[in-house]
């Protein structure tokens, strides 16, 4: 069974736990209708693999109600520490979380469901501890993962382009697999799970102060030691502290609407 990628390229830092709570305020409409759509429902109960933060568990808590309860599993003993005082002072009830290799991680008893967000993606081989995890899933359970399609910089636009360039290398050269969406139908297959039902989204906002400009700025801003370590950038060559204003500048000089994230989700019911 594969390890996590210990390259984490995102940084764990005060400044970096408030972009996963940006992150998570602008992915929660997409992630939530995937579980929707995938059959999470009230009185389940529901694992997060690599729950980092808390986002996606106090999403699933709110879906699965007082009657259902989730747990969240991350490697990181301080983002778990983290997550739980997030929802002891949200007044959670129905989420504990378990600091664990994900690879390693057993369940005490089955769940209704197996999902996450932007974490297979750092795990060298995602088949094989997919394949262990799903064993604790009941007969009929879900199984539903979102994970990145990242794109080097495209087009004439010199400031978007270095972003997204910016960021696809400095995830690249640490290991992140940064085209893993479009691959999990095979990440699925490969597990032992049937073909599962895939969708491909991205958030776009016209207006001049969306807040995707500040999001990209805080992203390059937790990616910035990782890049220097790997030769794509020096601590000089990106500016984060006006990136966000160039960003949006730039879009409306091109009547351009500014682009999220690209994610692929998947997801599947275990066999009966």
């Amino acid at each position: 069974m594969s390890a996590p990628n210990r390259d984490y390229a995102l940084g764990r830092t005060p400044r970096e736990y408030a972009r996963l709570a940006l992150q998570s305020q602008l992915l929660r409409p997409l992630t939530r209708r995937v579980f929707e759509d995938a059959g999470i429902a009230p009185g389940m109960r529901v694992l997060d693999l690599g729950s980092g933060a808390g986002d996606v568990c106090m999403l699933l808590s709110e879906m699965v109600g007082p009657s259902g309860s989730v747990i969240g599993v991350d490697v990181d003993a301080g983002i778990v520490e983290h997550a739980r005082e997030r929802v002891a002072e949200a007044g959670l009830s129905n989420v504990t979380f378990a600091h664990s290799d994900l690879a390693n991680y057993r369940a005490d008893a089955p769940v209704d469901a197996l999902v996450g967000r932007l974490v297979l993606c750092y795990l060298p081989d995602p088949s094989a501890p997919l394949a262990a995890l799903s064993k604790s899933v009941r007969p009929g359970g879900i199984v539903a993962f979102q994970e990145p399609w990242m794109m080097p910089g495209m087009g004439p636009e010199s400031v978007v382009k270095h972003f997204a360039s910016f960021v696809f290398e400095t995830f690249r050269r640490s290991g992140t697999q940064v085209d893993l969406g479009p691959r999990l139908h095979r990440v699925f297959t490969n597990a032992g799970l049937p073909q599962p039902v895939m969708r491909f989204e991205a958030l776009m906002d016209g207006r001049p102060d969306s807040p995707l400009y500040q999001y990209a700025a805080e992203t390059v801003a937790s990616l910035l030691p990782k890049a220097v370590e790997h030769g794509v950038a020096t601590a000089g060559d990106l500016d984060t502290g006006t990136l966000a204003a160039r960003l949006s500048a730039e879009r409306e000089s091109l009547g351009y609407a500014m682009m999220s994230l690209a994610l692929v989700a998947a997801w599947c019911r275990t066999p009966a």
